[in-house]
């Protein structure tokens, strides 16, 4: 890792053409070590990015998330699943961010064609016990994600 990175207008632009290429349509760049106890990194969306209802409660971390650049809507939810608050967060404000404790239901809809947000949370990063699914809601591999991101998008509208 390099000891000093600037997050400038070139390192958003190629985040988010490596997106747009993705299969997933997300990308991140982490300025981290995965072994990093303050996991720190860009969290690149576009407007097709599905992520499925998750928490950090195994491995407890809360979040923090500032919008960069676009429109995001973050979903909070309870735990059988029904929808408990949603927050508009947009890089002209007057939402910019928001911090969720451990164990938070949530998840987050890009509401522009892209938006780059700054996420930080607790390391280290152990894939096997990072983020636990919500039953009710489905996988980002599922047919019905397209229907489920159409239902959470007009929340927004």
């Amino acid at each position: 890792m390099q000891d000093i990175q600037i997050i400038d207008q070139k390192l958003i632009e190629r985040v988010i053409s490596e997106a747009n290429s993705s299969p997933r349509k997300r990308k991140n760049h982490n300025f981290h070590q995965l072994t990093e106890v303050y996991q720190r990194f860009l969290n690149v969306l576009t407007k097709e990015t599905f992520i499925s209802v998750h928490r950090h409660l195994a491995d407890p971390k809360p979040e923090t998330f500032v919008i960069l650049q676009g429109k995001v809507g973050f979903l909070i939810f309870n735990d059988d699943g029904t929808l408990k608050e949603k927050h508009l967060l947009c890089s002209e404000g007057p939402n910019f961010g928001i911090d969720i404790q451990p164990g938070v239901w949530h998840n987050l809809v890009c509401l522009s064609d892209v938006a780059v947000c700054f996420e930080g949370k607790s390391g280290p990063y152990i894939e096997s016990v990072d983020k636990e699914f919500h039953h009710a809601y489905p996988m980002e591999s599922d047919a019905k994600c397209s229907e489920q991101l159409m239902i959470w998008k007009k929340l927004f509208s």
